[in-house]
């Protein structure tokens, strides 16, 4: 009698026989097998190498994945044990620049410096070597950034795109430097007496007599303490302090062509004249008393005042 169990087992084995006869073909080997059919296998696109990964190559030299196409490759990781992506162009290797990487925990030392930071992007050449992060600086164009932020080269702000730059005292600088100042007078950052909130642009100011402040405002005809005019818009301000600029100060022109506020109370101003304190506190007056103009001019007139108070542009030259 048979036994039942080997029987059951020669079935088995002729049933798998069977089942992989089904299926044939042939490949080239270390390249991953599909279906080329129902009952066919043949080479896929995916190929392995030295524990490689290689899609449509079968040469996947030097990342741990390597994806190739018609004119560029993309390579994974790296075989010295660094981690990092990789994508050449078609000329790699010759010294066209068409070679980008990024690098992860990299130390190949080979062309380059070791210990390099996590992040780094150059050409075929070695050039434009860019650095992210470098003990927490940022370099492009730099290996060894010295701030937070280095650029070795130029930098350029787009056009029409709201382009800025804010400083660290929070004001921002939107138009670039031509050496041409924003305004039109020198002024000097001091303190004025009283609430700065009784001062506006264009007052007249004359040495205060207040403890702890430089300046306040004029009250009296032909003072010879008179020092500046509240400036509008200084083309340059100066700060003598080196401490936080405090809630008191003002802009004080001290030469140049600043808005100033006039009074006609000694007569109509007009072009040229001189110009010295008045008895309206804040205002200039024309200056005609030649024994008391020593000291005592502001500057001249660049507009014209018929009658009662207004603003003029004057020519601050203190005298």
């Amino acid at each position: 009698m048979v036994n039942r169990t080997a029987l059951f087992l020669l079935v088995l084995a002729s049933m798998a026989v069977g089942a992989a006869a089904q299926v044939t073909g042939s490949g080239t080997t270390g390249t991953v097998p599909v279906f080329t059919g129902t009952s066919a296998v043949g080479n896929s696109p995916i190929s392995v190498s030295s524990g490689n990964v290689g899609i449509e190559t079968t040469n996947p030299w030097f990342g741990k994945l390597a994806i190739t196409g018609a004119t560029n490759q993309v390579l994974v990781g790296w075989q010295a044990g660094s981690a990092g992506i990789w994508k050449f162009g078609p000329n790699s290797g010759s010294g066209t620049n068409d070679e980008i990487v990024g690098l992860f925990s990299y130390t190949y030392s080979t062309n380059h410096n070791t210990n390099y930071a996590p992040m780094q992007i150059w050409d075929s050449t070695d050039s434009n070597i860019q650095l992210l992060p470098w003990g927490g600086n940022v370099g492009i164009g730099t290996t060894a950034p010295g701030a937070a932020l280095e650029v070795n080269g130029s930098v350029k702000l787009t056009s029409g795109k709201g382009g800025s730059i804010t400083f660290q005292d929070g004001t921002v600088q939107s138009t670039a430097y031509t050496g041409v100042v924003c305004g039109g007078d020198y002024a000097e950052s001091v303190v004025v007496a009283g609430s700065r909130t009784s001062y506006e642009p264009g007052d007249v100011l004359v040495i205060g007599s207040q403890s702890g402040s430089d300046v306040a405002k004029s009250s009296k005809p032909y003072s010879a303490l008179v020092v500046g005019v509240y400036s509008t818009k200084p083309g340059t301000l100066g700060r003598r302090q080196t401490t936080p600029k405090g809630d008191g100060e003002v802009p004080m022109a001290m030469i140049g062509i600043v808005p100033t506020k006039v009074s006609a109370e000694n007569g109509p101003i007009t072009r040229g004249d001189l110009l010295v304190t008045s008895s309206t506190p804040g205002y200039a007056m024309r200056g005609t008393d030649r024994n008391l103009l020593t000291g005592a001019v502001i500057g001249k007139a660049l507009g014209n005042l018929d009658s009662g108070i207004g603003m003029i542009e004057v020519v601050v030259t203190l005298q």
